[in-house]
């Protein structure tokens, strides 16, 4: 479903607070490249006594989730959003990306921008503040582990994104080599129409790990709450989602956990946002 309301900028004070150009930041944002979750449950996590032999202790119990309605960008966020966004808070740009040879991100001019042809492209080897704050600057927010995966997976408890059939190259992005292929390891985030979720997501497999907000904990599932899991209250590394355009199948699937410090820049690393619906706004 596409919403068709606006989502106040919520992140205008965590903008100013990170010392960003507070008039910088938008005023409110669309969310018509979102998804609209519906509210319910659905099965969280993967049962690791299977035919594949795939899995691990930290994706286990299996357990049910119930998540209220929520938002989340159909698409990562693009090289070009993310250049608007550091050409916005300049003087934090080097907490929030690390800029390199092979990432999507340049600074030219003393202005940042998408290399030319890769605008529509992930933005890569970005720190979890760097994502984090660029939700709020867009008044949205990071997807918990637990709405990350449903919007993954579904409700019917997909192993990939678009069902149980192995990875192929036509649905997702895995064991390319940047070695061999440059850029050509990454599609634009729009692409591989095969290879989305149940709510019409690009990429929740493959492109570049997804940040979200919770901390890691390897045995939170033993402990989690039934209704709106947030993670652990505090940790040392960050959960990613998702997979890359290099790991394997193993790592592609919807319920595997990846982790890393926040602060950390590695070249696979990127991130969408999601948001809470405003009550009463119009959706369809």
């Amino acid at each position: 479903m596409r919403a068709t309301h606006l989502i106040q900028a919520l992140g205008m004070v965590a903008l100013c607070l990170l010392g960003a150009a507070c008039a910088s930041a938008p005023p409110s944002v669309h969310i018509n490249d979102m998804a609209v979750i519906p509210a319910g449950p659905f099965t969280m996590g993967l049962n690791i006594d299977n035919e594949y032999g795939w899995g691990d202790t930290d994706e286990q119990p299996v357990h049910t989730v119930y998540l209220d309605a929520y938002a989340i960008d159909f698409y990562e966020v693009t090289a070009q959003q993310f250049a608007e966004f550091l050409n916005a808070a300049p003087e934090k740009a080097s907490r929030f990306i690390e800029l390199r040879d092979a990432v999507t991100v340049e600074k030219v001019g003393g202005r940042f921008r998408a290399r030319p042809g890769l605008e529509r492209h992930p933005v890569n080897r970005v720190s979890w503040y760097g994502a984090d704050a660029y939700c709020r600057w867009v008044g949205k927010r990071l997807p918990t582990e637990a709405e990350w995966e449903k919007a993954a997976r579904g409700t019917d408890g997909r192993l990939f994104p678009w069902g149980n059939a192995f990875p192929d190259n036509d649905r997702v992005t895995f064991r390319r080599s940047f070695a061999t292929l440059g850029f050509g390891v990454m599609e634009p985030v729009d692409g591989l129409l095969a290879g989305r979720s149940p709510y019409g997501l690009h990429h929740m497999a493959g492109n570049v790990w997804e940040w979200v907000g919770d901390w890691y904990a390897p045995a939170y599932y033993e402990m989690s709450p039934p209704r709106n899991p947030t993670g652990p209250e505090r940790g040392e590394s960050r959960v990613l989602r998702g997979g890359n355009w290099y790991f394997k199948a193993y790592y592609l699937r919807t319920t595997y956990r990846f982790n890393e410090h926040p602060d950390v820049f590695k070249v696979w690393q990127g991130f969408r946002c999601a948001a809470t619906p405003l009550r009463g706004g119009e959706t369809g």
